[in-house]
């Protein structure tokens, strides 16, 4: 039997999935880059207020993420077994629990600042403009991890559209808070950085009360408030899968905080704006990864429960396939429209010209993420989130860290290094990533 095939029916029921989960993904990235653009026009110290924010928001909702992996995994599993009560529990159990970690996070975070702040190597003129985006978005993450959870539950049992569209909404309220709260319009006062920080958070908070409100409300919602709901023992199964993925995603978010204190900030407020706005525009190219790997997480998952670990990997390798075709699509537009691209986010001329080679150095290496993550994804979904885990830590503290460090600084070759180092960190990767899938067994891991 042949494993891949473009013209199975797997690949309609994947595509189906896939598309709405990418652009649930890229609103999601839009959010943080439409602020980008807005806080662009106040000044190169407020975009690199906004990126030392953004990275510690990264490492934060590496805990959501990765515990939301273990929601999916078990979720799925159930829908695949036609157990809807058993997944309603999963659901309501994950989703209380992660807004829980959110409230308790929330003020050891506010108060932790100055020490995540020395500990990132601030240059001292950016101090109070981090702390001023800082400490209003750090005060949403509860809701950020309310919508992290909740989306995790419709993408479980395959439904993607619903994200999609609460996604829409959260981009065209945060762009017009953007514009009221940034610079002043509609009656309320100029905020300047702070806007930002409010209209991101707001936005979050505004999408994770739709999506509750659905997920207890629709047929389709698995949020059930009821004790009968909740489990101590479903947590436990949660955890076993999330635990691996939640130290598997702060190890990659910390570990770029650590590229940037090491490897970036050094170079000054220049070079993190410059860093930062290749992020952003790396996000953007990120959005064919996730949505191929959420929707391979859900069926990967939901096959197995139905045993069917053929078609399980049947979808593996088509969500890979059609992801590298995006992604290299992508590619060819960041390699020929640099300058433009950069001149979304800035007027500065210094950052467009420092934009230029790490940004075409990103577009010749990016088709490499596709097996990186979509594979990840398919392990995830399966509930081997201990490879996921260990395959994160050996690429991005052997390779991707020291690798960033003796090329920028120790070599001189500035950000071009550092994001040489990065991809050089996908290809390892996604080399490993089939190599393991191919062994096959992830077939037989219980969750």
């Amino acid at each position: 039997m042949r494993l891949f095939n473009p013209a199975q029916k797997e690949t309609s029921i994947l595509l189906k999935l896939a598309i709405p989960a990418m652009i649930t993904q890229l609103s999601m990235t839009l959010v943080n880059i439409v602020d980008t653009m807005f806080i662009g026009r106040l000044g190169t110290l407020e975009i690199g207020a906004s990126a030392v924010t953004g990275l510690i928001i990264f490492n934060i909702t590496a805990v959501g993420d990765g515990f939301s992996t273990g929601m999916v995994a078990t979720i799925a599993r159930m829908i695949g077994e036609k157990d809807e009560k058993n997944a309603s529990i999963f659901s309501t159990t994950g989703t209380i629990i992660l807004v829980l970690l959110g409230l308790i996070l929330t003020p050891v975070l506010l108060l932790g600042a100055p020490y995540i702040f020395s500990f990132m190597r601030l240059p001292l003129e950016l101090l109070d403009k981090a702390w001023e985006y800082y400490s209003i978005f750090i005060s949403f993450v509860p809701a950020i991890f309310a919508f992290i959870a909740l989306s995790a539950s419709f993408r479980a049992r395959g439904d993607t559209k619903t994200p999609m569209l609460v996604g829409f909404g959260m981009n065209i309220l945060n762009v017009i808070l953007d514009w009221a709260l940034i610079f002043g319009k509609l009656g309320f006062p100029v905020l300047g950085l702070r806007g930002a920080a409010f209209a991101s958070g707001l936005s979050f908070l505004a999408g994770a009360v739709v999506l509750g409100f659905i997920s207890i409300y629709s047929p389709n919602g698995l949020l059930k408030l009821k004790k009968s709901y909740t489990s101590f023992s479903h947590f436990v199964r949660i955890i076993k899968i999330g635990i691996p993925s939640m130290i598997e995603r702060f190890a990659m978010s910390f570990s770029q905080l650590l590229v940037m204190a090491i490897s970036v900030n050094p170079m000054g407020n220049i070079a993190i704006a410059s860093f930062h706005i290749v992020m952003r525009l790396a996000s953007l190219s990120f959005m064919p990864g996730f949505g191929f790997a959420i929707a391979t997480a859900s069926l990967t998952g939901q096959h197995l429960g139905a045993s069917d670990p053929d078609g399980a990997e049947r979808i593996m390798w088509i969500g890979t396939f059609y992801c590298g075709l995006v992604m290299a699509i992508i590619s060819i537009i960041y390699f020929l429209f640099p300058e433009y691209l950069t001149s979304l986010f800035t007027s500065s001329i210094d950052i467009i010209v420092l934009t230029k080679v790490p940004l075409r150095i990103y577009a010749l290496m990016v088709v490499f993420l596709a097996p990186a993550m979509v594979l990840r994804g398919g392990l995830q979904g399966a509930g081997d989130t201990a490879f996921t885990m260990k395959m994160m830590i050996l690429s991005r503290f052997v390779i991707r860290l020291p690798l960033s460090w003796i090329l920028a600084i120790k070599l001189g070759y500035g950000l071009s290094g550092v994001w040489f180092a990065m991809c050089f960190d996908f290809l390892i990767r996604g080399f490993l990533f089939i190599i393991y899938t191919k062994r096959g067994s992830w077939r037989t891991v219980k969750v």
